[in-house]
């Protein structure tokens, strides 16, 4: 999917896309009480077109809207129409912005980025510690992919299962809103805040000599290979217990590494 012939279909929807927009306020307030969009907060509105949810935002007394859209055609409608906040034409997986957010959303467009993996990981970066990133549809998932089997066909992939798209932030975010009905999608995290330089140092440590352990258990079990082929069948089964006991003693540490993340 080009992202250039994203842009291009989206500008020439931009003169009617207002004209075309349906809202289910009760939805919208949901999606929004999710993510805590409230007074004070520091909001990106990712792929934001003509701006559809600004007014939402202003009204929750937030601390300062930002919108991203990389349609020129829908940036310059929405920045026309809320002057008080700042629309950046562009590619979010690209652009640079001189600070992180409390709350990033998504809404209505996830469907619109070709690698879901690596809009995550970069908006990952754009979180604040204990921030909140939504990805949200006022639609069901089933009605979405009806709806993009159009012409946005060449313009969209599949909406992700809500579970594997959990799977997707959770490196970065504690994953608490999993919502997939018959009339809406929302998947909402808490990014987690980042480790000391001391201690990641010391996790990049442990890593190593986990993995480190995992070659020193195969080339055990390879040796005691070779001590069965020779006929000594006792010391074969008395390495292989104690490889065993090395592998469940590996895994905890496995597990260990987990929980730092």
């Amino acid at each position: 999917m080009n992202k250039q012939k994203i842009a291009d279909f989206f500008d020439k929807c931009a003169p009617w896309w207002d004209d075309d927009m349906i809202r289910n306020e009760d939805l919208i307030t949901i999606i929004l009480d999710n993510c805590q969009i409230s007074a004070g907060k520091d909001v990106l509105d990712v792929a934001c077109g003509t701006g559809v949810l600004f007014p939402d935002y202003l009204q929750r007394n937030v601390a300062s809207v930002t919108g991203i859209d990389i349609s020129p055609e829908m940036a310059k409608i929405a920045a026309g129409k809320f002057p008080e906040v700042q629309v950046v034409c562009g590619d979010v997986e690209e652009t640079e912005f001189d600070k992180q957010f409390d709350c990033i959303m998504v809404y209505n467009a996830f469907p619109h980025f070709p690698d879901p993996k690596k809009l995550i990981e970069r908006l990952a970066q754009l979180v604040k510690p204990g921030g909140r990133l939504s990805i949200a549809h006022g639609m069901s998932r089933d009605a979405l992919t009806s709806h993009h089997s159009g012409r946005a066909s060449d313009v969209s992939i599949d909406l992700l299962h809500e579970e594997e798209l959990a799977a997707i932030l959770t490196p970065w975010f504690d994953v608490d809103v999993i919502i997939s009905n018959d009339r809406m999608y929302q998947v909402c995290g808490i990014r987690r805040a980042e480790l000391a330089p001391e201690l990641a140092e010391l996790k990049a440590l442990l890593q190593y000599m986990v993995s480190h352990n995992d070659a020193h258990a195969q080339e055990l079990a390879e040796l005691a290979d070779q001590m069965r082929q020779l006929g000594e069948r006792d010391i074969y089964a008395s390495i292989m217990d104690a490889v065993a006991d090395f592998d469940v003693g590996n895994a905890r540490l496995s597990n260990v590494l987990e929980e730092m993340e």
